[in-house]
This record gives C-alpha cells, sequence and structure tokens, in this order.
C-alpha cells in the first residue's frame, strides 16, 4: 500500500493559507487525572518544550465532567492546527472522535497506563521525550473505526474486558477507594476475580455474507492487526491497511486457557490455537442479549446489538515520529 506521509511537521510553515498565528498555535490539551504519576509539573515542562519550538501553546485543562467533544469542535472551527491529547487511551479517543476527515493534526503525549496509539506511532512514553519527538514529527493519515456510530482508533473488546472493568470499579466504590494504591488493588483483585468467573457470550459474527456462531469469553476488533503472539500484545505495525481484525476466542475450560495463554504469550503456541482470526472492512456481530457491554478504547459503553464495525480508511491526521516505520 502507498504510503500516506506529508513533509516533516513544522510549527514555522503549515501552509501557505494560514495565518502566522495560526502556523504558530498549537493546543495542549491536558488530562492530569490521568496515570498514576503527579502531572502539574509535567504539564509545565511540555508546555514549555512545546513552546521551544517556536509555537504559540494554549494549555486546556480537561475538568471532570467536561466534554472533551464539544472543546474539540470548538478548537477546530477556530483553525487551530495541532491539538495535542495529553492524556490516557480515553483522552485520546475523544480527541480523535471530534477530529474524523478535519485538517487539524492529532498530537499525543502519553500519560495513560496503556497509551496503545502513543507507542503504534513511536511516541516515546515519557512526557518530555515525547513533547521533544512531536516537535520534529510527520503528518500521517490513519485509519479509524466505528462500532454503531462510536469510534474507536484502537480496538472494541466484548466479554472479558468489560467485566473486569466492571469489577473494578465495584471494588474501588466498596473496598479500596480512588486513591493510586487504592486503584492498584483494584486491578490486581478486579483481574483475578473475572480469571477466575470467566464471563461467556454467545455470538454469530458474519463477515462478507458468511455467519459463525461461538460460545466466547473474549471477543477483540481491532482497527488494523494487532499482534496476538509474545509479550508485547495488542502492538500495531501498520496502522492504515482500512481492514478490522477479529480474534474470537475459543472455547476452552479455564485450565486449558491459562496453558494457551501462557503458551502464547511465551511464543511457544500460535494464536489460531487460541483465537478464530479473520479480517475485513467491515463486519456484523450477533448475540442473543440486546445490549452488550463493549470496552471501546478502553472505556465501556453499552451498544445494543448488532454490532456493526466498519473500518475508516486515512479518517485522522496525526503527528508521528518516524511515520516509515508506522505506516505500510
Amino acid at each position: 500500500m502507498a504510503e500516506r506521509v506529508a513533509p516533516p511537521f513544522s510549527f514555522y510553515v503549515l501552509s501557505a493559507t494560514m495565518t502566522t498565528d495560526q502556523e504558530r498555535s498549537i493546543t495542549l490539551l491536558w488530562n492530569a487525572s490521568s496515570g498514576w504519576t503527579d502531572s502539574e509539573v509535567k504539564r509545565e515542562s511540555v508546555r514549555s518544550i512545546l513552546s521551544s519550538h517556536g509555537a504559540t501553546v494554549n494549555v486546556v485543562d480537561v475538568k471532570e465532567g467536561m466534554d472533551i467533544g464539544a472543546t474539540v469542535e470548538g478548537l477546530v472551527a477556530s483553525g487551530t492546527p495541532v491539538i495535542v491529547a495529553a492524556g490516557g487511551d480515553g483522552t485520546v479517543n475523544a480527541v480523535a472522535s471530534a477530529l474524523l476527515n478535519r485538517p487539524t493534526a492529532l498530537g499525543i503525549i502519553p500519560t495513560g497506563t496503556l497509551n496503545h496509539l502513543a507507542r503504534d506511532l513511536n511516541v516515546p512514553i515519557d512526557e518530555e521525550k515525547a513533547a521533544v519527538a512531536l516537535s520534529s514529527a510527520s503528518t500521517a493519515s490513519i485509519d479509524a473505526a466505528t462500532v454503531n456510530g462510536r469510534v474507536f482508533v484502537n480496538n472494541s473488546v466484548l466479554g472479558f474486558f468489560p467485566h473486569y472493568r466492571g469489577v473494578r470499579e465495584k471494588l474501588e466504590r466498596c473496598c479500596f477507594g480512588t486513591s493510586r494504591p487504592g486503584r492498584f488493588l483494584a486491578v490486581v483483585v478486579g483481574l483475578a476475580v473475572s480469571l477466575w468467573r470467566l464471563p461467556r457470550l454467545t455470538v454469530t459474527y458474519t463477515v462478507e455474507g458468511r455467519k459463525r456462531s461461538l460460545r466466547t469469553p473474549f471477543v477483540l476488533v481491532g482497527n488494523n492487526e494487532h499482534r496476538m503472539q509474545g509479550f508485547a500484545l495488542g502492538e500495531r505495525s501498520v496502522l492504515d491497511s482500512g481492514l478490522l481484525w477479529v480474534y474470537v476466542m475459543r472455547p476452552h475450560t479455564r485450565w486449558q486457557l491459562l496453558r494457551r495463554v501462557l503458551g502464547v504469550l511465551l511464543g511457544r503456541t500460535p494464536r489460531e490455537s487460541l483465537f478464530e482470526v479473520v479480517s475485513a472492512p467491515h463486519f456484523t456481530i450477533e448475540s442473543r442479549r440486546r445490549y452488550l457491554g463493549v470496552g471501546i478504547d478502553g472505556e465501556v459503553a453499552k451498544l445494543r446489538t448488532p454490532l456493526r464495525n466498519q473500518s475508516l480508511p486515512g479518517a485522522l491526521r496525526v503527528l508521528a515520529p518516524n511515520a516509515n516505520n508506522t505506516l505500510s
């Protein structure tokens, strides 16, 4: 596939049609609640680094209850050429959802726990290093995807993950609280409980007119192919294939599943022994349940079935360090 990479991004010259103020304007959208560390000092350091490259940096703090999408819409309407999202996968999703098919480019300062898209774009997982990398990054067009109209840039997940999130949030409310140590304990205990009480759901998925039904604890719909073997689970080497990849876990007993998962992690077992794997630009997942919990880039939503998944090729402009190593 032909590479979709623009010339190197510059805070000084973005387009001859833009005003000087627009050319040097960046909005830094900072979510202080993401991740595990105090972020106030980091925010000022990132702002300073971006400013040192000639940009006027407008910092917008994400507050509880804030409508990020509406905020981004307003920024796009004002003509800002770059919005840098500092936060986790949920924050990045909210910003990206409002930037589809827009000229404004998305930059990422990863301050969350997993930082999937940042890693796939070769953005350093360090706030200051990420800011330096963005100053010399290239603009690239990558795919997004939707499930029943909800945008995801990484994946949407059924079964285990939404179940685990419900258990973890219940533990935070009733037992451990939302302090950083409390959240960590809730994660550990929530994973153990969810693995022991593994959820099961029957899904029927349709690809290119063919139907397949399976009782499974886990379904992952990936925006482009995800690595599903070895310890770098979920990584993507290509972000612009225009394809969705679905991984449906095969039926196993609890102990069979444990052995297979360990085998896949250690690279001794092929992913096909654990998953049924198909790819297509769009497909539908049906269930006997009227609604299903769906993990969308790490945030859980209740969506009505059937779940219609669609790839959106090249719909999102991003800043990508070493873009040649990221796109096909």
